[in-house]
């Protein structure tokens, strides 16, 4: 089994360093470390063609014109070799060195599964650890199998965090990749197309660190109302009425949760 690890690249030296050797770490070494780099002028290619030197086998580089995230994270499918793909930020990194053993071990026990998702530790700006995402058990469908779960992967759908996201190349080619008219929900999209139409599990493991900073699409205040958008643009294609309703009171229901913990 061989994994490819899709990073994007733009002026990233910020946290890259991380990325790498969050990478380089890893006791299962059947992967290869591919960059999507959007044309960065900061030192970024510098540091990945010496990582690339440094593993000349296992770290590939390209770079491309800007054209938004989506595209990039297309453009490091279609170069992809590995049987199984997941998309880790620059500004993120795996969890430890043992993620790629363990999802590895996970999908030799389970030849049935096209993608797996996990946890995600979210993290600050200085690395500091925040909580775990998605953090409750109604948050994690259990998979594909269940009525329940594939119901609750419609309506839950944010709560699946693609750096998180083990998933074969051969989803990509049969269902289509990242819609590139949007710059956020690309992923959401996604697990709505394919949540009935393909196997799947929630794999109980702290796939990556996810981090929550301004200069993230997710976390930029900037970026709060295109992301909005992109989700209602999203849910429209998916949801009907009683979809719309229920997906509504889950979320009176935490912030009711949320105003009352505090």
């Amino acid at each position: 089994m061989k994994f490819s690890i899709i990073t994007c690249t733009k002026n990233s030296t910020k946290f890259l360093a991380k990325n790498i050797a969050s990478v380089k770490n890893q006791s299962f070494t059947d992967y290869e470390h591919v960059f999507i780099d959007g044309n960065s002028s900061d030192g970024t290619v510098e540091m990945i063609k010496k990582y690339q030197a440094e593993f000349p086998d296992k770290v590939k580089f390209f770079q491309l014109p800007p054209a938004g995230i989506s595209a990039a994270m297309n453009a490091g499918i279609e170069r992809a070799q590995g049987e199984f793909l997941i998309h880790l930020h620059s500004d993120d990194s795996l969890h430890d060195s043992s993620v790629l053993a363990d999802a590895a071990a996970f999908l030799e026990k389970n030849p049935e599964l096209d993608w797996i998702y996990g946890l995600a530790n979210v993290i600050g700006e200085d690395s500091r650890s925040l909580y775990v995402y998605p953090n409750k058990l109604i948050m994690r469908p259990r998979n594909s199998k269940s009525f329940i779960s594939r119901y609750l992967m419609k309506i839950l759908r944010s709560s699946v965090p693609h750096q998180a996201v083990f998933i074969r190349k051969s989803v990509f080619e049969k269902f289509g990749a990242f819609d590139e008219g949007l710059n956020a929900a690309m992923d959401k999209d996604l697990w709505f197309r394919i949540r009935t139409k393909t196997n799947w599990s929630f794999f109980k493991r702290i796939i990556c660190n996810y981090r929550s900073w301004e200069g993230a699409q997710s976390f930029d205040t900037g970026k709060r109302q295109e992301n909005l958008e992109s989700m209602r643009k999203v849910q429209k294609r998916y949801l009907n009425p009683l979809d719309f309703f229920l997906v509504a009171v889950i979320g009176e229901i935490r912030t009711w949760r949320d105003k009352n913990l505090k």
